[in-house]
């Protein structure tokens, strides 16, 4: 009787045994089909592990049906070593299968953008839309390469699309602003940055830069106590203390306005808008010696600031020194002439998709207003609209010389809304300085 219990359990240990191994090469089995390999890598990937995505481009890489697949995962292992013109050709090989070529053109397109290849990023993405109207994070990319291009018509279109499918998200509503603001549609502009407002976080850096921009467009309205509203909640940091002075200015509220420079030039010194606002002041209380030398300061902090120059010619007549007047208002109309060209070749630039020779134009416009990086964004423009242009790649490369330190940074239009596309308009005339 022993004996036969004692076989009963190895036998059953036997089949358990068996059992248990069937069962275990079951899972294995299907944990290492294709499907539960691509899925791991595709998981590594959104993770960031990239030891993981490599082994799963590896086990994959003997399988023909899923040459895409592979492509596409080596393309992103490729673009997160910065191998940017490796990861380009996988993913043109990812392109082949329909469940991967959505991904690989907007990869792709991405690259393009990254490099300034704008007119490539562009025909990329709108592929990816025929494929995908409703893929929002392709039509926030195309948004910024017509933006970059200067196609700001084109670019609103695109930030409405991303408004459609994205209706909480502040950013399309922020950026559209600040275009149309560039544009000197400041109506249109307010109304914008008031939907910007409701929607960013509040108490948040990039929600008072908003109030800051709705508050400019209010003031340049004429609609100075609106504007000491919006920018009310906003926190004191220099450009909304700027604002808020040139409010109380022009509202006559002298001693709030002479407050609010003080405050702005301590936080920022030397910032144009409170410098002003603060010369004014001090020309109001009999101290237009000291005035005059705030404004020599700025001037010379700032050589292209047209305001200063309209006021310092303004003081120096009050002085009784003439001739000194003249030589600045006459260096005021040649700074007025630059910018009124500027104004002009950026408003035909609304719906240009086309022309280099527009952009180089502006480009050397800015460089003469000193305005290095915007300079730079469109000498950018002009070679990423079409990079075997020979003007363009030599202009761009004649600025690089000049100007070495940009080749070493990262060029940045304004804010976080991708703003300041041409130099800020005069504030309206019946601010008084």
């Amino acid at each position: 009787m022993q004996v036969r219990k004692s076989t009963f359990r190895i036998v059953t240990l036997v089949g358990l045994t068996a059992a248990m191994l069937g069962i275990g090469g079951v899972l294995w089995w299907q944990n290492n089909t294709p499907h539960a390999i691509y899925a791991r890598g595709r998981q590594a990937l959104q993770r960031g592990d990239w030891a993981t995505v490599e082994h799963a481009a590896r086990s994959l890489a003997s399988r023909p049906d899923w040459k895409a697949r592979t492509a596409l995962l080596n393309g992103h292992l490729a673009k997160s070593r910065g191998n940017n013109d490796l990861a380009l050709v996988l993913f043109s090989d990812a392109n082949q299968s329909p469940e991967t070529r959505e991904e690989s053109y907007y990869e792709a397109a991405l690259i393009c953008y990254q490099q300034k290849q704008f007119s490539q990023a562009i025909l990329l993405l709108r592929q990816v839309l025929e494929w995908n109207a409703d893929d929002v994070t392709a039509w926030r990319l195309l948004a910024s390469a017509w933006y970059d291009i200067g196609a700001m018509e084109r670019a609103i279109q695109c930030l409405e699309s991303v408004i459609r499918l994205a209706p909480t998200d502040y950013r399309p509503h922020y950026m559209k602003a600040t275009i149309l603001k560039d544009f000197e549609r400041f109506e249109d502009a307010s109304l914008a940055f008031q939907t910007a407002t409701s929607l960013a976080p509040v108490n948040s850096a990039v929600h008072d830069e908003i109030r800051a921009g709705w508050g400019d467009c209010l003031i340049r309205l004429r609609r100075y106590r609106e504007s000491l509203d919006v920018m009310q909640p906003a926190r004191d940091w220099p450009d909304i203390l700027a604002q808020r002075a040139l409010a109380f200015f022009s509202l006559r509220r002298f001693d709030e306005a002479a407050q609010m420079a003080d405050q702005a030039l301590a936080a920022q010194s030397l910032h144009p808008e409170a410098l002003l606002v603060a010369a004014s002041s001090l020309e109001r209380t009999g101290r237009s010696e000291d005035g005059l030398a705030l404004l020599r300061e700025g001037i010379a902090a700032h050589p292209m600031e047209l305001r200063m120059y309209h006021r310092m010619a303004d003081l120096l007549s009050t002085a009784g020194q003439t001739d000194e007047a003249v030589t600045f208002r006459t260096r005021a109309g040649q700074i007025a002439e630059l910018r009124a060209q500027f104004s002009a070749a950026h408003q035909a630039l609304v719906q240009d998709t086309s022309s280099v020779e527009k952009r180089l134009t502006l480009a050397t416009l800015a460089e003469q207003l000193n305005e290095t990086e915007m300079a730079e964004d469109w000498y950018y423009a002009a070679v990423g609209m079409d990079p075997n242009h020979p003007q363009a790649r030599q202009a761009l490369q004649a600025f690089l010389q000049k100007h070495p330190e940009r080749l070493s940074t990262t060029s940045h239009r304004g804010n976080s809304a991708k703003t300041s596309a041409s130099p800020s308009a005069d504030p309206p005339a019946d601010v008084e300085f």
